[in-house]
């Protein structure tokens, strides 16, 4: 058996990462490094979004290196729980819209997509979301229908919903150090862009169906 096995065999003496380049990243900024993560997105010939995470490595403040891979929802996982952000807003953006899409992966899951939307759409509706200009926009032009209260699905649907909303804010405030404020902003245009994409309002657009 490879060495490298062996050692699965052993006792840890702390639960790993739970991905090797994490672990690589953890070292390289424990050993002072500092990291900041930039998303590419290029459109594919079938109209296609492939995300990138290119991340840029500086050693007392001197470029360093960078690293590229795929965009991986563990890997954004762990690169906020090591206090990486992203090179500017718009790229924070891009990143919490992909977070919240993860997030709400398990949901849709276990609701379906059609009670999914309507639940999401009714939550944004009544809440104080929907008076952000840019989440409005995109509200105007998604429809579900009226979701079925009174069945066992809608409270604990509701609430995950709410959960993977408020668990992007804690990461923002509290992991990632933004201000309230700042938090707020880059937390609304994620959520305005993955409804924009949910509910496809982007692409209805450019086919002239808007």
């Amino acid at each position: 058996m490879p060495a490298v096995l062996d050692r699965a065999f052993a006792d840890p003496p702390a639960p790993p990462l739970a991905h090797p380049r994490l672990r690589h990243w953890a070292a390289r900024i424990k050993s002072g490094a500092t990291a900041v993560l930039e998303l590419y997105q290029p459109a594919t010939a079938l109209g296609e979004v492939q995300t990138d995470i290119a991340l840029h490595f500086k050693a007392r403040d001197v470029p360093d290196s960078l690293e590229v891979c795929d965009w991986d929802d563990d890997l954004n996982a762990g690169l906020i729980a090591l206090r990486v952000r992203a090179a500017d807003s718009t790229s924070e953006t891009a990143r919490f819209a992909l977070g919240l899409r993860a997030a709400m992966r398990k949901t849709t899951r276990e609701f379906g997509d059609g009670f999914f939307n309507s639940v999401l759409l009714e939550l944004v509706n009544e809440s104080d979301l929907s008076r952000h200009a840019a989440i409005a926009e995109v509200v105007r032009h998604a429809h579900a229908n009226a979701p079925y209260r009174e069945g066992r699905s809608y409270d604990p649907c509701r609430d995950m919903i709410a959960d993977a909303i408020s668990g992007r804010m804690y990461e923002l405030k509290n992991e990632l150090g933004y201000p309230p404020t700042e938090a707020r902003d880059i937390l609304v245009s994620s959520l305005a862009c993955y409804l924009d994409e949910r509910f496809s309002v982007s692409s209805r657009k450019r086919l002239g169906l808007l």
